[in-house]
């Protein structure tokens, strides 16, 4: 995965221009200075957030969630999310209450105002209350949102990223927090601190926390029944410049009220010979951790880590390999990472975009090989991920044939299956998410996919089934089109209006009833006005797409 140079982290959030008779062409920029162009973990909370309005503050000084507007699905098929206004949204989220299934929380990047999106249902998907989460003050930004239903105390809790940018455009204080509800997602109380970020981008030292993921151990014979664990990447610079960025978690028994005191977790091994600043054989320069509970209580938590040379091809850095580690003891101590899967994504495998980020040939939006690890019902662990091993990689100028894999594992993530691919079409494929079936310990697999007769678009699909004998739904009535985009514009020559962002990941979950619930960012709705100003052409939008299947 490419990124912003290690030596040079993010400084500046672009503000999304609006006005009369003019395009919308915010996007984020690289910071100035030194940037290495490679592989490598990578911070992903640097992108542009719009302002518009002014949020709800309580007396205590923090910004209070509000319902917006409903959504209603009528008689689509998919069904646009978002009612309130035409700013972007992206990387939803969905999570199905366990005890359920007509019950639901999403959740998104919301472009509107300061704070993450989020969306409730308690019929099944027919109708959503629409709002924005609390967050830790009026002038934070919320970022990488993700919910969970506690089955035992029956909170909601929305884990999230809070932030806020200095007068110069650094960002800064990049928190960990919680919100809770106990009205099943309608209302959300003042954020908690799981975790406290540090400084601002140049400071002499900075912590800021990112990409974090939630989840719940939903299992009632589990001796952890009930808890919650919350993983993210801890990144540390000193004076702009990159030093680490292990994996770290925190969990709660109390419906997310208080929280354990946090700990690294990624732990050591032989092969991590590389290392920015750290100890020998320290594993802690990773990105993308996703927790998951077998029905035993076990935790597992994949992650990528950049750290193993071995892997790196003659003349590049930083191809990623998948690891996991696992804690028996509900969080309190954890195994060394366990490698899974070297992945071709190293510093000559994707072509780059205007920001120096890895994108898919002929495109701007910046991708990853992130997956994600889910347990099935009999304990079986599943692993996806995406890369361009299928491409022409290990070249000057890459060009993309990315491609879906699924792994699994029967013995505790000990020893692996190899990696076989999800959908053998020519077209690239991304941004995968995978859910098991509780009823039946089926695979639902969510991905983008490129379409092979007009590259220029992209579907959503859902493969359902088992290896070698998946069924395909391609989940939206019209196709996505990254190309002719309002926001976040690249502005390069042959791809001027093409996206650089669409989110980092879309996800399904199945719930109680064996139905697949599947979310993700959508770019088929084409506006001809924003914010009352007719644009000069048609373009076209970012928004949250919903479909049950």
């Amino acid at each position: 995965m490419s990124r912003t140079a290690k030596g040079c982290l993010v400084l500046a959030a672009v503000v999304v221009m609006i006005a009369s008779s003019i395009e919308v062409g915010a996007r984020g920029r690289t910071p100035e200075g030194s940037v290495r162009s490679g592989g490598g973990v990578q911070r992903s909370a640097d992108r542009a957030v719009s302002f518009r309005g002014q949020p709800r503050i309580a007396g205590d000084g923090y910004k209070e969630s509000e319902v917006q507007c409903t959504a209603s699905a009528g008689a689509a098929v998919d069904m646009r999310l978002d009612c309130d206004t035409d700013t972007p949204n992206n990387e939803p989220d969905v999570y199905v209450d366990p005890t359920d299934p007509q019950h639901m929380i999403a959740s998104s990047n919301d472009y509107d105002q300061c704070c993450d999106a989020f969306y409730t249902t308690f019929d099944g998907g027919d109708t959503w209350q629409v709002g924005d989460m609390s967050a830790e003050g009026a002038n934070r930004t919320g970022s990488d949102p993700v919910t969970v239903i506690d089955p035992v105390t029956r909170n909601a809790v929305h884990s999230s990223l809070n932030f806020r940018f200095t007068k110069d455009g650094q960002s800064t204080d990049g928190d960990v927090v919680v919100s809770v509800s106990k009205d099943g997602g309608l209302t959300w109380g003042k954020p908690i601190e799981v975790y406290d970020g540090e400084g601002a981008d140049l400071d002499k030292v900075q912590i800021f926390n990112d990409k974090e993921w939630i989840t719940v151990d939903a299992d009632p014979s589990s001796p952890f029944y009930g808890r919650m664990y919350l993983t993210w990447s801890r990144f540390k610079a000193r004076h702009g410049e990159y030093t680490e960025s292990p994996i770290w978690e925190s969990h709660s028994d109390d419906g997310g009220m208080t929280w354990s005191k946090a700990h690294e977790i990624s732990g050591s091994g032989a092969f991590c010979t590389y290392q920015e600043a750290g100890p020998a054989n320290q594993c802690d320069e990773d990105q993308g951790s996703v927790p998951a509970v077998a029905p035993d209580g076990t935790v597992y938590v994949a992650f990528v880590n950049e750290q193993d040379e071995s892997t790196w091809e003659r003349d590049q850095a930083f191809d990623d390999t998948y690891v996991v580690v696992r804690s028996t003891d509900g969080g309190e101590t954890w195994s060394d990472p366990i490698p899974v899967v070297d992945l071709e994504d190293g510093a000559k495998d994707y072509p780059k975009n205007v920001d120096g980020r890895q994108t898919l040939s002929g495109y701007q939006v910046r991708v990853n090989a992130w997956g994600n690890i889910d347990v099935g019902p009999d304990g079986t662990l599943y692993l996806v991920f995406a890369d361009n091993r299928n491409g022409t990689h290990d070249v000057a100028n890459p060009v993309t044939n990315t491609d879906v894999f699924l792994m699994s594992s029967g013995d505790g993530g000990t020893t692996w299956s190899s990696p076989v691919q999800v959908d053998t079409s020519t077209s690239d494929q991304w941004f995968p998410w995978l859910d098991v079936n509780p009823v039946d310990g089926s695979l639902g697999i969510l991905y983008h996919s490129r379409r092979t007769g007009d590259p220029d678009l992209y579907d959503t699909v859902l493969a359902q089934g088992h290896p070698g004998s998946f069924s395909y739904t391609v989940l939206n009535s019209e196709p996505s089109d990254p190309t002719n985009s309002l926001f976040f514009q690249a502005n390069v020559e042959g791809c001027k209006k093409c996206a650089t962002f669409h989110g980092d990941y879309n996800r399904v979950d199945y719930g109680s009833d064996g139905v697949a619930n599947c979310v993700w960012t959508d770019m088929s709705v084409v506006l001809t006005e924003f914010d009352g100003d007719p644009l000069p052409k048609p373009r076209n939008a970012q928004f949250i797409f919903f479909r049950r299947v």
